[in-house]
């Protein structure tokens, strides 16, 4: 079972490459060659802005949403955006609201602990390089150690900022860079069939 922190993926390999945001998400995995059937690729995200009527944005990322509904193997677990207060500690010392990714870290947490538990999987493979998740890997690795978990750190290939795997590595899970450098070969046709006559338009800016 493959679990996504969707966010994590963006900023950390998509955002900057506008031309491998349309990613087919189930046949990236399968590229992986991990020796075993991914059963399922939990994806988890929230919708950007919002409090505001229109988003071009946003509209992007629901066809993308909608593009991966078309694979048997993906779930798409929407957390949610909402806004927070904040105090300016410059000169002005206004306050303003910035918008918050929240529930994505405890989600996934909470979805791999019980996906554990109800014996769902042999392999976890978790894509996402937020520490926060440590010790929700720590708790299965201990209590059960049969299952194998690889940690895949999303990160360009020229991304030379250290990421934090050292914990991971004590627990003995195996944690390394997400293997990005063939992606652009795994994207979505332009158009993609959603069935029922339906279908879903790759985003231009992202072609």
């Amino acid at each position: 079972m493959v679990y996504v922190d969707g966010f994590n993926l963006y900023f950390g390999v998509l955002k900057e490459r506008p031309a491998t945001k349309w990613l087919d998400l189930q046949s990236f995995m399968d590229s992986l060659r991990i020796n075993e059937e991914v059963k399922g690729i939990r994806y988890f995200t929230a919708l950007v802005d919002p409090h505001k009527h229109t988003s071009p944005t946003r509209d992007r990322q629901k066809r993308y949403h909608q593009a991966l509904s078309s694979c048997q193997r993906v779930e798409v677990i929407h957390g949610k955006y909402q806004l927070r207060g904040v105090n300016c500690r410059a000169r002005c010392r206004e306050t303003y609201e910035v918008p918050e990714e929240k529930k994505t870290d405890v989600g996934i947490a909470v979805r791999m602990i019980s996906d554990v538990i109800d014996g769902l999987l042999d392999r976890l493979i978790l894509i996402s390089g937020d520490s926060d998740l440590e010790p929700a890997v720590a708790w299965i690795r201990t209590r059960y150690p049969a299952i194998k978990i690889t940690v895949y750190i999303p990160q360009s290939p020229g991304d030379t900022t250290p990421r934090r795997n050292d914990t991971y590595r004590s627990m003995g899970v195996d944690a390394k860079p997400l293997p990005t450098g063939e992606i652009h070969r795994f994207q979505f046709p332009n158009t993609v069939e959603l069935g029922s006559g339906r279908r879903v338009e790759r985003p231009r800016e992202w072609r």
